[in-house]
């Protein structure tokens, strides 16, 4: 499962194996032939360049059952094999992101020999365009880019950090328009906004333009970024310390909540598939430390409501994961073995160091800041509706 190792991207997901390719249907469709699956929680989710997204394979999506999706370019006629469902892309390339729930280490044969029995091929076995790119810990497709290409593993400062990247942003911006242009009205007026700096598809305003211009870009682009950390930083507070977003996945013209998910949780799930609630300060509105300890305690009968899991996961300040002697990184429904209290409450244990007692309940945290995701997947109506509180996180020491 997913640990503090390459940083792929922000704020991972550890209970479910990952399993991701990057699509390339200029060459012709895609087919995801999946078995049916109906013991586990499991879901193939798609986005598009624009990190919309806009089609699900899954336990919620399609029930679990067995079939065959063809995966297909905007603009594609052809013919598909009798019974198969067509998933249309709204860009030439798509982002495939899979997610099996694991129930533990010793989970991980089982889940693995499931997930080997995915399948995903050019259709008709047409030659597909690019090279494979492989996930340690998920499947291998035949129908990626390369992985430099898309930065995928890269580490700290690089493109991936849109400041330092500077005005050669726009230079790699317009090299992706041009295969994937805006899908939206409002991406494309956007993008017109820009398009007397030199900027759009196909054009490299840093390679091509004056120095002023260059000065000009990078200064936006340093703005820019700046922009969307005050953002995140202005829905810091939240309710008891917890900050929930019921508009992501699909953005319409939502721009900046777009760009903060891209900082904080790049590939977020439909509200609907999961919630994602973040926090990085406790009830008391001060900021985590691992310094001190805290116990985040849920009453009787008010556990997450939700249908597959839930999860509270410990992250460093840049949302990746910090690596620990215990090797844990998550706790929630399926932590075996967690104990809750005579009055039937349930009290999560988060520190540095190992607990004297409640062992089971506890999940380690870095030594030094830290933040906190809790992941509700398939929740129920009272998450949906924002009538759902999570409890505060409370320091126990002085």
């Amino acid at each position: 499962m997913t640990g503090p190792g390459p940083q792929i991207v922000v704020s991972p997901n550890v209970d479910t194996l990952y399993s991701v390719a990057v699509l390339d249907l200029r060459r012709g469709p895609e087919m995801l032939t999946v078995p049916a699956i109906q013991n586990r929680y499991y879901v193939y989710q798609f986005l598009d360049m624009f990190t919309q997204s806009f089609a699900y394979v899954g336990t919620r999506a399609t029930a679990g059952r067995a079939g065959s999706w063809v995966v297909a370019a905007p603009g594609w006629h052809g013919q598909v094999p009798t019974g198969d469902s067509v998933i249309r892309s709204s860009t030439p390339v798509v982002f495939l992101l899979g997610r099996f729930l694991v129930f533990g280490e010793t989970d991980l044969p089982a889940t693995r020999a499931m997930m080997a029995q995915v399948r995903l091929a050019p259709l008709n076995g047409a030659p597909s365009l690019g090279q494979s790119h492989s996930r340690p810990n998920g499947t291998e497709s035949t129908a990626t880019l390369p992985a430099t290409q898309l930065g995928l593993g890269a580490a700290r400062g690089s493109p991936q950090n849109v400041a330092q990247a500077g005005a050669a942003f726009f230079d790699e911006l317009g090299d992706d328009l041009a295969v994937n242009p805006p899908t939206t009205s409002a991406d494309r007026s956007e993008l017109d906004r820009f398009a007397s700096l030199g900027v759009g598809p196909g054009r490299h305003p840093a390679a091509n333009g004056t120095s002023t211009r260059r000065a000009a870009l990078a200064r936006g682009v340093s703005e820019g970024a700046a922009q969307v950390l005050r953002a995140v930083a202005s829905t810091s507070h939240g309710v008891n310390g917890w900050v929930e977003h019921l508009d992501v996945g699909r953005y319409s013209s939502n721009f900046l909540v777009r760009a903060e998910i891209a900082q904080t949780g790049w590939g977020s799930n439909i509200p609907q598939e999961a919630v994602y609630i973040n926090s990085s300060r406790d009830g008391h509105g001060d900021p985590y430390s691992g310094s001190r300890s805290y116990v985040m305690r849920f009453p009787a009968g008010s556990l997450p409501p939700a249908k597959a899991f839930w999860s509270l996961t410990a992250y460093g300040p840049d949302r990746f994961l910090v690596a620990n002697a215990e090797d844990r990184y998550s706790i929630g429904s399926h932590t075996p073995r967690l104990q809750t209290n005579p009055d039937g409450s349930l009290d999560l244990y988060l520190q540095a160091t190992l607990p004297s007692a409640h062992t089971s309940n506890w999940l380690p945290i870095p030594t030094d800041e830290f933040t906190l995701t809790m992941r509700i997947y398939l929740p129920l109506p009272p998450v949906l509706l924002g009538r759902y509180r999570l409890p505060p996180v409370e320091p126990t020491d002085p």
